[in-house]
């Protein structure tokens, strides 16, 4: 018998799987919002839409990624590219 998984690391697959893409998908669509200079109803309505995509991306990318810390860095790197983004976004509109 053949005791090969198909992937490493499970436990930490799963939960990036289904809370940090979840999370990441979220800090995402809410920094669309802020930063994408777009009219009012597009503003709203492209993240909306994007949601789901980017959400089944990167739960799918957890999952396909040859080593288990690489969708880590990803997931971390867009919610802090977004969360700096959305950021300055807010602030220039207080100046």
């Amino acid at each position: 018998m053949n005791d090969k998984k198909t992937f490493s690391a499970t436990k930490r697959r799963h939960l990036m799987a289904c809370v940090l893409a979840l999370v990441t998908a979220t800090v995402m669509i809410t920094g669309m919002t802020t930063y994408l200079p777009l009219q009012m109803s597009e503003q709203i309505l492209l993240p909306i839409l994007l949601f789901p995509i980017i959400w089944v991306g990167l739960f799918i990318y957890a999952y396909i990624s040859e080593k288990a810390w690489q969708p880590f860095l990803l997931m971390s790197t867009l919610c802090l590219v977004h969360g700096i983004l959305s950021y300055f976004a807010l602030m220039q509109g207080q100046g």
